[in-house]
């Protein structure tokens, strides 16, 4: 087993049926399409954003193994970048002025986890989303009512 992957054929399948875009991982040697692997695993399983179960039910190991490979994929494309960005922010970089980058200094410990991922491991996310929503009042009060109980 590779994390939740059973080998990396089931990888090297997933891509091949998957993805329409491959050209960096089909570049890997089979060595480091291990590494990327692996490391997707890692980066997923020990995030404190996720809560993954130790014994995921088949639902949950279809959207783990698409994450873990799509994670993959990313770091197959990024990860050189990712630690060029990283050693920057480490050295108290908060702009690069030849590319026009802009690094937030709360984010040098945070590991970036694309959106398809994100989007893959919603279920197991730890982070509550805040969002408004409407809700209804059954009293004919204003808003500049006082409604405080007096004693």
């Amino acid at each position: 087993m590779i994390g939740w992957l059973t080998d990396l054929d089931a990888a090297n399948t997933y891509y091949d049926k998957e993805r329409l875009e491959t050209k960096a991982w089909d570049t890997l040697s089979s060595a480091d399409k291990e590494k990327c692997v692996w490391n997707a695993y890692n980066r997923i399983n020990n995030s404190p954003r996720f809560s993954i179960p130790a014994a995921p039910t088949v639902a949950e190991l279809v959207k783990l193994v698409y994450a873990q490979c799509e994670m993959a994929y990313y770091l197959a494309v990024e990860h050189g970048s990712e630690d060029a960005r990283k050693a920057l922010q480490a050295q108290g970089v908060v702009s690069a002025g030849i590319v026009k980058e802009t690094y937030d200094k709360n984010m040098l410990t945070k590991l970036p986890f694309p959106p398809a991922v994100e989007e893959l491991l919603e279920d197991f996310a730890t982070e509550e989303v805040l969002a408004i929503i409407p809700i209804d009042r059954d009293e004919n009060e204003t808003m500049d009512t006082d409604v405080v109980e007096e004693d």
